[in-house]
């Protein structure tokens, strides 16, 4: 009757303890972080005066929505304008260390546009060997596009998709793309127009929400291992319960032939 009671409280306090952790898994094991419309990094007009063009960007807040227009008028190979978030200013404070991408897989925008078709996505990382502070084009690029059309829609993007452009991996003597992407050690990410947007002529996109998605793996490993400590330890508890209950029998065996 005692072997019977300990199993019992042990399946007891096993479907408890999963309960506990599925509970726990499913609450902690995503990431997410919302860049806007709940935006506490600066956001600024993006264009591409750094690089030698004129392009310009007039950008400002309705509400929830943040509105960039544009007029590309650079006669450079690529002319960009749009906005930019600064992940090093933090409601409006430098921030004490660079933004970690790393902790993300994917990154979710809802927009619309004028006339363009596409906008472009870009992450600036501070690369350790070829960067150099406060020189814009000396940051790692990493480019990805998404589509975009005049009613507003999510595309999710993963940050596998995103890659150096090679015009920056040849202003840097490098003949292929090396793999690095320093994800932990973001700067700035930026929107900008991409296909369909015409030299001279003024469009506009509309940003509605930023998102970003992943998955805590650090906290996902961890309680695969609390699970794997709570499976073996409810099946010793029923191993040893086998075992007591089967000495037992065996006492109460040679008992009653000790006494027959």
């Amino acid at each position: 009757m005692k072997t019977r009671k300990i199993r019992i409280i042990s399946v007891a306090a096993f479907v408890v303890l999963l309960g506990a952790w599925a509970a726990l898994f499913c609450t902690f094991k995503d990431n997410s972080l919302t860049f806007f419309p709940k935006l506490a990094y600066e956001a600024y007009a993006l264009t591409d005066a750094a690089s030698g063009g004129y392009s310009t960007s007039d950008i400002s807040l309705h509400g929830d929505t943040i509105s960039a227009k544009v007029n590309i008028r650079s006669g450079m190979a690529y002319p960009y304008a749009g906005v930019g978030v600064n992940l090093m200013s933090v409601d409006h404070r430098p921030a004490t260390s660079r933004f970690d991408f790393s902790k993300f897989d994917t990154i979710a925008v809802t927009a619309s546009a004028g006339r363009m078709k596409s906008l472009t996505l870009r992450i600036l990382t501070d690369d350790p060997e070829y960067s150099r502070e406060g020189e814009y084009l000396s940051y790692r690029p990493l480019l990805a596009t998404m589509p975009v059309d005049s009613k507003a829609s999510e595309v999710k993007i993963p940050l596998s998709s995103f890659a150096v452009p090679e015009r920056w991996l040849v202003m840097n003597g490098l003949d292929h793309d090396d793999g690095f992407t320093y994800w932990n050690r973001a700067l700035l990410f930026e929107i900008s127009n991409g296909e369909g947007a015409l030299r001279g002529i003024p469009d506009e996109f509309e940003i509605y929400t930023i998102h970003m998605y992943g998955q805590n793996h650090g906290f996902i490993n961890a309680m695969y291992i609390v699970l794997a400590f709570v499976i073996v330890a409810f099946l010793a508890s029923q191993i040893l319960a086998g075992r007591e209950g089967s000495h037992k029998k065996k006492k109460s065996s040679a008992y009653r032939r000790e006494n027959a």
